[in-house]
């Protein structure tokens, strides 16, 4: 049997399909079978066409294991309809973006693997459509080259669309000159992308495009180790890591996720075939074991409320492919509570591995993580390329979400075209967070604001949020983050920073310091999901099913709250215009009662069942819980936070700077 591109050969697997791949083979049948009924629109819809390239990948392959004469059928319809369509797109970027490379890349597999079944007026005009679009794409990337998607290293439209040229390459070889152009321009391209991503693993756009663009780093990777031998999963640490940035970005339940950056929905979070693939490349029996549950489980739920197209069921296709069956799962249970990823500066802690899980997650970072913020100045200054666009990274230093089993206390702003200051949990300034508001590229919107004022290695330097001390202590957990370079310069402020401490989330305390030369009104933001309710004695309730929550801020200056609430919408995709989210937040907003130079607030999270005892006398927060004693206050310079902890047989104390 002669190798395919992609796969090799795929005998073994065959032999496979009835035994150790079985539940795998089933699945990639039935999500063929859902092909048989769908009805495909004569001429290109007013929306994405991605889910026409991937059906040819289930088709095709679905045919290959099981020589089943209506999944070629199938395949073939599916091929003659992208085929009748002059331009792959809608609306933007038509021929050159996600809806072209998704076909490009499932018409070239397709191609491909069913080339013995096809006639030869079928191969000639398969053939001829592939050249006619991939050279489309390498002549926009080459007059691009340096902006857009093009130099993109860290978007998804970058790995995407160039996925689609690298696969039409290697397919074309032999019959079309530009092949080995493709081939080499997308070897160019990804080399960069992947010495350039966070070696942590973490991803500063979050879990839900981490979902639908992630993925096609795994595929090119495997796809270039398939066709030439070259491995990335040696040496390229994004890869290795990454699948903790998600499993850590999971709430509770791990159906949903934490949903930092733009995101359609809580639910758009997995992709098992990556699982899969990790499992396989390093042998970790966890990504094993998340796989086996996301599709055993999850798998509906998620294809039924995920916004993110073309979803999780049309990834089947990988799913076989990237199986390994002598990965034997290894029970999460055995993992650290909590990780720390320090190029975002993300941190996340669970209570447990139980389904009923306390998660709490905070960020204080770069715009984009350290080094994508570093290496996008250096290609700016040396190659002028232009690669620092995130859009889909939201201005959330210092912001917070905490979820309790599937149910969430946090309201994030989800997909946001038009972020707003108070749209997350963060700290404001005079009702100012960042340069610019109402956009949604905050960041370098802001950073084209600065550059009137400053050169661009000021702004590098100083246009920055960052974590300036992290411990775990047992069960205790401390962070900090500082950030006060994201705000307006003409605001001079010296400190805004948050100190996070936690003792195994049985509560926990958020210490903010703000200081400057000028008065200004700070303003806590606290956007929920349930509405804050007066407490009888002091500070707000947030009535949950899972168990309500107490929420109490004290100072060292007098302070005032206010309730409101938040309505965001947005269109998540240019191509269906009329689809939109939409987010109802409610917000409470603690704030100084008059305009000071330096104020520090303590907010306090404790909950109803641990019945924990809080005090607050001589600007010391006192809080007993479980029979243990914690003391945490500032000192009189306002640069240390100090806590003690007593327990019956020690005293332990932590100086946070």
């Amino acid at each position: 049997m002669s190798k395919l591109v992609f796969i090799g050969d795929l005998e073994p697997l065959m032999e496979q399909i009835g035994g150790a791949r079985r539940k795998q083979y089933e699945r990639l049948l039935t999500e063929a079978a859902r092909y048989e009924t769908m009805e495909l629109p004569a001429v290109h819809p007013k929306k994405s066409s991605t889910y026409m390239g991937i059906a040819i990948v289930n088709l095709a392959l679905a045919y290959r294991l099981s020589k089943d004469e209506k999944y070629l059928t199938h395949a073939k319809r599916f091929m003659n309809t992208v085929l009748s369509y002059e331009k792959w797109g809608n609306a933007h970027l038509v021929n050159v973006d996600l809806s072209a490379s998704w076909i490009l890349f499932g018409l070239s597999l397709g191609y491909d693997w069913l080339k013995p079944y096809l006639s030869e007026d079928e191969r000639e005009r398969i053939a001829a459509k592939l050249k006619h679009h991939a050279r489309i794409i390498y002549e926009y990337r080459k007059e691009t080259y340096g902006k857009d998607w093009s130099t993109n290293y860290y978007q998804n439209h970058n790995w995407i669309n160039m996925n689609g040229l690298a696969t039409a390459g290697y397919v074309l070889q032999g019959e079309d000159e530009y092949a080995e152009h493709y081939i080499e321009m997308a070897k160019e391209n990804f080399s960069r992308v992947y010495s350039y991503l966070a070696d942590d693993g973490s991803n500063y756009e979050g879990v839900v495009y981490w979902r639908y663009g992630g993925m096609w780093l795994f595929v090119y990777a495997h796809l270039l180790k398939q066709q030439e031998g070259i491995d990335y999963f040696k040496t390229c640490g994004y890869l290795k890591n990454t699948f903790y940035y998600r499993l850590y970005q999971a709430c509770g339940d791990y159906k949903q996720q934490m949903n930092y950056g733009d995101c359609h929905d809580r639910h758009s979070g997995h992709t098992p075939c990556v699982y899969y693939k990790v499992a396989a490349e390093y042998g970790d029996g966890y990504a094993q074991t998340l796989g086996n549950m996301v599709l055993n489980e999850f798998l509906e739920e998620e294809a039924t409320e995920s916004k993110v197209k073309p979803g999780i069921l049309p990834e089947a296709a990988f799913e076989f492919l990237w199986y390994d069956p002598t990965v034997k799962e290894r029970d999460l249970k055995e993992l650290p509570l909590s990780r720390y990823f320090e190029d975002l500066g993300l941190l996340q802690i669970r209570e447990s591995w139980e389904r009923d899980s306390k998660v709490l997650t905070i960020k204080c970072g770069h715009p984009g993580g350290k080094k994508q913020w570093k290496t996008g100045w250096q290609l700016y200054r040396q190659e002028g390329i232009q690669c620092l666009t995130l859009s889909h990274h939201h201005p959330d230093n210092l912001s917070y979400i905490f979820a309790r089993g599937g149910e969430y206390l946090t309201c994030e702003d989800g997909y946001n075209r038009n972020i707003m200051p108070d749209n997350h949990n963060v700290i404001l300034v005079d009702g100012m967070y960042t340069d610019a508001k109402d956009v949604n590229d905050v960041y370098m919107s802001s950073v084209a604001l600065r550059q009137q004022e400053q050169n661009d290695q000021e702004i590098e330097n100083s246009y920055v949020g960052d974590v300036t001390y992290f411990q775990v202590d047992g069960s205790v957990v401390i962070y900090k983050g500082e950030t006060s370079g994201i705000y307006p310069r003409a605001l001079g402020m010296k400190e805004v920073s948050r100190t996070l401490f936690t003792d195994g989330l049985n509560f926990w305390v958020f210490v903010d310091v703000c200081r400057s030369d000028e008065a200004h009104i700070y303003q806590l933001i606290s956007n929920t999901v349930p509405k804050a309710v007066k407490a009888k004695e002091i500070g707000y309730l947030y009535p949950m099913q899972s168990g309500n929550i107490r929420y109490t801020v004290f100072s060292d200056k007098k302070v005032q709250e206010v309730l409101y609430d938040q309505d965001v919408v947005a269109v998540m995709t240019t191509q269906e215009p009329d689809k939109v989210c939409h987010s109802h937040i409610e917000t409470l907003r603690t704030q100084s009662a008059e305009k000071v130079c330096n104020q520090v607030f303590f907010e306090c999270f404790t909950f109803d069942e641990e019945n924990a005892q809080v005090e607050w006398n001589e600007q010391t927060l006192r809080i007993i819980c479980k029979g243990e004693k914690y003391e945490i206050r500032v000192d009189e310079n306002q640069t240390e936070v100090l806590i003690k902890k007593y327990t019956d047989a020690e005293e332990k104390s932590w100086i946070v700077r």
